[in-house]
């Protein structure tokens, strides 16, 4: 049939459907064609290694030794003689000293200055001072040159890890010749290629390249949203005010009673980089009053309406309030007149009738005036909150662990509240793309998540752990209290109880313990892929009671999101843990006589069921409406890397 012919809807339904698929190969070849740019600049890269670019060791060995120096000159300075013994001590500066001083081998120095950095980063107090962190960075510029600063090695390190970036993203033997796309590129590939830009920048090398992957892998990784709806019950609250009137109104004695009957309500507004709010009040306004004027009385009813409006603008810190506004309509009725005369009573009903629009007039402006005032002063208690100092509580805690200042941002929509941040390191990536809108976020009675059907979200993409616990826990020697109190910190809490069961309690046996060292790449981490959510972590070494596995190890458990009963939604894991042994060495006998022992100590080590608790807000919280109530789970999404949580 020719296309003239064709229903013009049938026309318009393929117009739509083809220019939809150009777009989607459009963005595909985007995507295609970013990854094939990668690989050009890996071969610009691979020409134009600079040897005069690498870290010197002599340089960066100077400047440890001055900051050593000058940490030591500072607790001199500002301690007494006790407490500068005592931080000597912790420090321990004659390793790696004695190691520089003597000339011993890289390894040496390098495992001197590895040992020193490790203790200068944890939770202790005074980990967080200038002095220490300017140690801790030269320490790493050392460390760098130590790996690099030799140029022949330098750049064939260099070299190998860009040709293992173009292996990563070079084109799968069944695609042809087409680069992979980014979008297939797995949690842990992305984390290589982390690594792999880390390593570049240490080396100063393929400046280019690491500007844009590292741009690419930029966007916010952690997000989480406030229904509109609970900010505007919180808001929300009934108003009956009545008071009593004692006025002089053109002469006459006014005396009575008045009440304002209404609703405040709060509703958002869109905003980027603070929260914009606007405060209503709408009311209904009505008076019994008696005039005196002279021997005349007169009883006399009134109503109508107001309003009262003021926006306020949150930041981080405080709540910045502006001009309030205010209108009130306002009619009065006379309802009696008072004397013993009829003829006055006629004389004073026409006066009053005479003088009843400006009587009204100047009633509505003083009415206006009073809820204006009003409504200012009870606003203005809101603009005197101050919140706390997120940055000063959290920086110590950063300074002393290396970790990263989150890059955050606040606004509103006229439907949530919302808040951005990246954690990042300074080479470090994070999400490459937005995470998945919450209309698609499934929940436990709806295909998505809308406005008024929850109470706040999260979204974690799995770049958060790469950025921050890894260089923490890299190399660590854990055990399962450490690990436990670790999760507790995240809060996952553990379905399994920590103590022994009445059986072994009274038989006097406990559960032997057992020890994990942490490897140096990805030691931690989770994927959030196609509605299933894997958390492992990785081990170089496994010891328990008087055995040891000196090798490799990963060991993973599965999760998948569940809808209960009463309409929640938990995390439930697979029966069996996934327990591997990289390197495809076969187990020996005896290694293989202690892998059911490390599987029945990481069994218990992962929950069978997470995000099955109810959360309860303090009681105590300043919100009475939001004050002892419970929030539970109703949404999990895993997909893209990212991890959503909806609650209600």
């Amino acid at each position: 049939m020719p296309s003239s012919v064709l229903p013009v809807s049938v026309r318009f339904v393929l117009a739509i459907a083809l220019t939809g698929a150009s777009v989607c190969l459009s963005a595909a070849g985007v995507v295609a064609n970013e990854a094939a740019q990668w690989l050009q600049l890996i071969d610009q890269s691979k020409s134009g290694l600079d040897a005069g670019k690498l870290p010197s060791v002599e340089a960066t060995e100077a400047d440890v030794v001055e900051s050593m120096q000058a940490a030591g000159a500072f607790f001199q300075r500002v301690t007494d003689q006790a407490n500068h013994e005592a931080w000597m001590r912790f420090l321990d500066f004659e390793p790696l000293r004695s190691a520089i001083e003597n000339n011993e081998s890289i390894a040496k120095r390098g495992n001197a200055a590895t040992e020193l950095s490790q203790r200068l980063s944890g939770p202790e107090e005074g980990l967080e001072l200038s002095r220490l962190v300017a140690l801790r960075s030269s320490l790493d510029r050392y460390l760098a040159a130590l790996r690099y600063g030799d140029p022949e090695r330098g750049l064939a390190l260099s070299e190998r890890q860009l040709e293992t970036l173009a292996k990563l993203l070079a084109a799968d033997e069944e695609a042809g010749s087409t680069p992979r796309s980014l979008t297939d590129l797995s949690g842990e590939e992305v984390a290589q290629i982390e690594s792999i830009i880390e390593s570049l920048a240490s080396a100063n090398q393929a400046d280019e390249l690491v500007s844009r992957i590292t741009g690419r892998y930029s966007s916010p990784n952690l997000r989480a949203y406030v229904d509109g709806g609970v900010i505007s019950d919180a808001i929300t609250r009934p108003v009956n005010n009545p008071e009593r009137v004692n006025d002089c109104l053109l002469g006459t004695r006014i005396i009575g009673d008045a009440r304002v009957v209404g609703n405040v309500t709060g509703s958002l507004l869109p905003s980027e980089g603070n929260v914009r709010l606007l405060v209503r009040l709408d009311g209904q306004f009505s008076t019994s009053t008696k005039g005196y004027n002279g021997p005349v009385t007169l009883r006399s009813s009134g109503f109508g309406q107001v309003y009262a409006a003021r926006q306020l603008i949150i930041t981080e810190k405080r709540i910045f309030a502006g001009e309030p506004i205010a209108t009130a309509s306002l009619s009065t009725q006379i309802n009696q007149i008072n004397h013993p005369l009829k003829l006055v009573r006629k004389i004073a009903s026409k006066k009053a009738a005479e003088m009843k629009p400006q009587a009204e007039a100047i009633s509505r402006r003083k009415l206006q005036d009073r809820v204006l005032e009003g409504f200012r002063l009870q606003t203005d208690e809101a603009s005197t909150r101050t919140f706390p100092d997120l940055d000063a509580k959290m920086s110590p805690w950063l300074r002393r662990l290396d970790l990263p200042s989150p890059v955050r941002t606040i606004g509103s929509t006229t439907d949530s509240v919302h808040v951005r941040a990246t954690m990042r390191r300074p080479y470090g990536l994070s999400a490459p793309s937005e995470g998945p809108s919450l209309s698609t976020v499934r929940t436990a009675a709806s295909s998505g998540t809308y406005p008024g059907g929850y109470s706040a979200a999260i979204q974690v993409h799995e770049s958060i752990l790469n950025n921050t616990v890894m260089k923490l826990l890299a190399g660590e020697t854990f055990t399962p209290e450490k690990l436990r109190d670790l999760t507790s910190s995240f809060g996952i809490p553990s379905d399994k109880s920590d103590t022994p069961d009445e059986a072994s309690a009274a038989e006097g046996e406990q559960p032997e313990s057992f020890e994990v060292d942490f490897s140096g790449f990805r030691p931690v981490y989770f994927e959030a892929r196609d509605q299933t959510l894997r958390i492992g972590l990785r081990g170089d070494r496994f010891a328990q009671g008087d055995r040891e596995l000196d090798r490799r190890l990963e060991v993973s458990a599965v999760y998948h999101p569940a809808i209960t009963e009463d309409g929640r939604m938990m995390l439930i894991r697979d029966e069996e843990i996934d327990l591997k042994f990289p390197g495809g060495r076969r187990l020996t006998l005896s290694q293989t006589a202690i892998k059911a022992n490390i599987e029945e100590g990481f069994d218990k080590l992962f929950p069978m069921t997470l995000l099955h608790r109810e959360w309860k807000l303090p009681s105590t919280l300043k919100l009475p409406t939001l004050a002892g109530r419970s929030a539970r789970v109703i949404g999990i999404d895993a997909r893209d890397g990212w991890l959503t949580i909806v609650v209600r």
